[in-house]
């Protein structure tokens, strides 16, 4: 799914309108009923009170769109605008009328905070922030500075309309006041600015609502980006025959492990194995054997030479490259400790292994230790690096801060320097296909940050990539929406606050009958 600027979602809407004839109320209509409708499965209580903030343009007519059929399905919304009606857009006053004339309309202008719509914010109300559309920029003014004041210290949460009112389209930036939300509702494409700067932090989880765009429209749509969707994963899951063997769904080699982080490799094999992988070999310091085949019986064990600490030892490269040919795939890094034979062995894989690789956490310490930047680029087989932002800060010299605030440049900048597909990891992950392509996973979950989520998402790269059936950059894209549609499920299951590593990979099946469920409505035929 195409990300694009709020110019070219302008120029969609008006190419809709005047040169298809699609009316622009009948957009405002589908706008403003998917608003409703995401507000009513978040909440599914109608006696739970709602504000909701309508602008004097066209995003404001959205939202009386909503209130009504938030009305029609038993809430009762409060609707404060910030302009009298005769003010409103002609579109925005049209659905103004329709509300009005319902039973139980309940409306005010704002008049500041003693007004009488203020006091509706006295029952910490859920409010539809529906002020300022993706057409804004700037420093919002009088009236909506003080409203979006007003109501961000007092809601209990809030839903955007396309997006949160102060935050720009093309940029993310708030240069005043902005609206944070718990999960913003935006039309036809999403927008840059929901991934950037402060809209990463406003946007919440994000909701794409179809209202009617013609779909080559939407298909052409100039774009610098994309959204990885459920449709898309759905479609790009390999498909195997009953008759299928364990050869067929792919061999993955890992090494990962050393003493007090053993639990960062059984956690790498056992993703590995539930996304799908056929057969998984986990090299590992000989003396870490037992422990391993009695946690992950499932996975075969390569017991490799070891250094007087007991990690990984200089004289198991031989080993480890023979047994690599055999390989589909080869992960490295999770828990395998920092010492200097180690990352040797690790950069001498790189240079002699072609097989498709992908390293994480001490497999990209081995990589800046050792200044391999050099091999990395002149790999043969496709590489997959998987930094979080002060990973990807270190292999480019520059400050941690930069990445957070501008990740776009700065993953195309590490994908581009290194050759290879990187994965920029964080509430919204990058990834960079090394052949300028640019793709979002966009699935904030605050559940995801505990140790060993990321040695779960390296298994399960390994194991997908593993698979063969797919494009390496696809596995990659497939593997990162995957590992957070789990973490997803976990959340909403045992909460955030409880959910570990272990649980994320126990959610892998579940994931995988979601996108069963999104083919069979894509292609009822083939499941």
């Amino acid at each position: 799914m195409k990300i694009v600027s709020g110019r070219v979602m302008a120029e969609i809407d008006r190419t809709a309108i005047e040169e298809r004839g699609i009316p622009s109320l009948a957009l405002m209509e589908r706008a403003g009923w998917s608003v409703a409708r995401e507000f009513h499965r978040l909440c599914r209580n109608p006696s739970t009170p709602v504000v909701i903030l309508c602008g004097r343009g066209n995003n404001g007519g959205d939202g009386w769109v909503a209130a009504r059929h938030l009305q029609g399905w038993g809430y009762r919304p409060r609707v404060i605008v910030t302009h009298p009606p005769e003010s409103l857009s002609p579109d925005s006053r049209a659905n103004w009328e329709r509300y009005r004339g319902t039973p139980f309309a309940c409306w005010e202008v704002w008049e500041g905070a003693s007004s009488k719509g203020a006091k509706w914010f006295s029952d910490s109300p859920v409010v539809i922030d529906s002020l300022l559309g993706t057409g804004a920029t700037g420093a919002p003014k009088e009236p909506y500075s003080e409203l979006i004041r007003f109501s961000e210290e007092r809601a209990k949460w809030t839903l955007g309309v396309d997006i949160p009112s102060g935050v720009e389209a093309d940029t993310g930036d708030s240069p005043g006041e902005s609206v944070t939300c718990r999960s913003t509702v935006t039309f036809g494409l999403p927008k840059k600015g929901h991934f950037l700067g402060a809209g990463l932090d406003r946007t919440g989880a994000l909701a794409v609502a179809d209202i009617g765009f013609p779909k080559d429209l939407l298909q052409n749509a100039e774009s610098e980006a994309e959204l990885i969707a459920p449709a898309w994963a759905a479609k790009t899951l390999p498909r195997y025959p009953r008759s299928t063997h364990k050869g067929v769904r792919g061999k993955t080699l890992i090494l990962a492990g050393s003493p007090g982080l053993l639990g960062a490799a059984i956690l790498a094999a056992r993703a590995c194995l539930a996304a799908g992988s056929g057969l998984v070999t986990l090299g590992i310091p000989a003396s870490l054997n037992a422990p391993v085949k009695a946690a992950v019986p499932e996975a075969m064990t390569l017991p490799l030479p070891e250094t007087s600490d007991g990690s990984i030892a200089r004289a198991a490269l031989a080993r480890i490259l023979e047994h690599s040919s055999g390989a589909d795939a080869v992960a490295i890094g999770p828990g395998l400790g920092s010492h200097p034979e180690t990352q040797e062995v690790v950069v001498e894989c790189l240079a002699k292994c072609d097989r498709p690789m992908a390293l994480d956490a001490d497999g990209l310490n081995a990589l800046a230790a050792r200044g391999a930047q050099a091999v990395l680029r002149e790999r043969r087989g496709p590489t997959v690096l998987t930094p979080h932002p002060g990973e990807v800060a270190r292999m480019l010299g520059v400050d941690k801060r930069a990445v957070v605030e501008d990740p776009r440049v700065h993953v195309e900048r590490a994908s581009e320097q290194a050759n290879a597909i990187v994965v920029l990891k964080g509430p919204t992950s990058f990834i960079c296909s090394g052949d300028g392509h640019l793709y979002l996973n966009h699935y904030p979950n605050d559940g995801m940050a505990t140790a060993g989520s990321g040695d779960v998402l390296a298994g399960m790269i390994g194991g997908i990539v593993g698979q063969q059936k797919i494009d390496p950059k696809d596995a990659v894209c497939l593997a990162v929406y995957v590992h957070s549609l789990a973490g997803d499920l976990a959340s909403r299951r045992l909460g955030h606050r409880a959910m570990t590593a272990v649980d994320i990979i126990s959610h892998l099946g579940d994931s995988f009958l979601e996108l069963r469920k999104w083919r069979e409505r894509l292609d009822p035929v083939l499941v």
